[in-house]
């Protein structure tokens, strides 16, 4: 289990072209959140399809606290295998798709995610979102990758994934099609 500090930040279509081409890396992510989690608990959980540059595949369960007033959440994660089971699940499921660049790794994470195109528009309007993860002062990476638009913690509450996410009629496996393609691996 770990605490993570985030803040997210608005980003326009400009200033996201810029901070893709100076990306060091991206991958492809689509992300589940389900009200009964079938893997380790019957609590809320979201169910996690990754795939890098290579072609490298990871499913990740995670289970996070409510944000706190200082940006902080209690995260606990566990890698699975996904079994048969578990895609007539995520069928069900709210759901987003997104390709994430990462603009640094450390001290901090630096991510800005596109939110990809499904066959439903997602519940809150956004095309592209920063995401700052650090110990350090926020203000430091604001002004490196020239992040001026922060959320506040309501807005933040709105734009977390889960909210953004809808149940969409692309089943699973097509949707890790979709992304894979994103990534130029198909």
């Amino acid at each position: 289990m770990a605490i993570e500090r985030e803040k997210k930040y608005f980003v326009d279509e400009t200033l996201a072209k810029n901070l893709i081409k100076s990306s060091l890396a991206k991958l492809g992510v689509i992300q589940w959140y389900l009200e009964k989690c079938p893997i380790k608990t019957d609590r809320e959980c979201r169910v996690r399809y990754t795939v890098d540059e290579h072609g490298n595949e990871k499913w990740i369960v995670a289970f996070k606290s409510d944000l706190r007033e200082d940006f902080t959440r209690i995260e606990e994660e566990h890698e699975i295998s996904p079994a048969n089971e578990l895609f007539g699940e995520l069928s069900k499921s709210p759901v987003v798709v997104k390709i994430r660049y990462f603009l640094l790794f450390k001290p901090a994470e630096v991510v800005l995610d596109e939110f990809l195109e499904i066959d439903k528009p997602y519940r809150v309007n956004i095309k592209y979102m920063a995401e700052i993860e650090t110990e350090d002062e926020f203000e430091k990476y604001e002004s490196v990758f020239n992040l001026r638009k922060d959320m506040s913690i309501e807005e933040f509450k709105t734009f977390t994934n889960k909210n953004i996410a809808v149940i969409s009629q692309i089943k699973p496996e097509k949707l890790i099609e979709k992304v894979r393609k994103m990534m130029n691996l198909e």
